[in-house]
């Protein structure tokens, strides 16, 4: 199907060379179709961005449902930190997570606010999913503020996968986890 093959090709191109880079012409002619062939389908550049921005997000959505439905016995610590891993690993290989990613952090200042609407929903289901993970566990802190502070952690992650790549990303992870997972289950006295 036409429409399935230019959104495959524009996730790729998006993905690699953001909104300002990607070529309409080279998505059709990666397609095999003329560029104006994609017209029929999306009415202009910012239609097929916007488009692909919705999806990518209901993509990473099901991903975190996926997961923590197959992860639902293991144990806390062992899941929260494969879940960080995880992401690491779907950026480097799921088309559709690299795009989202970059739309999220580099969105074209014309479509800022219509992008942010996808990733805010994202961020504020984030929440909800976690919050309602951590009411499932012993923490010291409360579901949200855990919830709160594992998207905080999961932010400084996607920083490193954008700039840093994978030993950056893996000395972030090592030294925050570190202290975030000690604060999420400490339970001593507080001065």
């Amino acid at each position: 199907m036409t429409i399935q093959k230019i959104k495959v090709a524009a996730f790729k191109n998006f993905a690699e060379n953001g909104y300002n880079g990607g070529s309409l012409a080279q998505i059709a002619e990666e397609v095999g179709i003329k560029k104006q062939s994609i017209y029929t389908y999306f009415k202009s550049k910012d239609a097929l961005y916007t488009t692909l921005s919705k999806e990518a997000m209901e993509f990473e959505l099901a991903f975190i449902e996926q997961f923590f439905e197959d992860n639902k016995k293991g144990k806390m610590e062992k899941i929260l930190f494969q879940l960080l891993h995880a992401c690491e690993k779907r950026f480097a290989e799921q088309v559709l997570t690299k795009f989202f990613l970059r739309s999220a952090f580099f969105p074209p200042p014309h479509l800022e606010k219509q992008l942010m609407e996808h990733v805010y929903y994202y961020l504020d289901s984030l929440e909800q999913q976690f919050t309602h993970y951590f009411k499932l566990q012993s923490i010291a802190v409360s579901p949200q503020e855990a919830a709160i502070s594992y998207l905080a952690l999961l932010d400084s992650l996607f920083v490193e996968m954008l700039y840093g790549g994978h030993a950056r990303f893996e000395k972030r992870l090592q030294a925050s986890w570190t202290v975030f997972y000690r604060g999420l289950t400490y339970r001593g006295e507080t001065s």
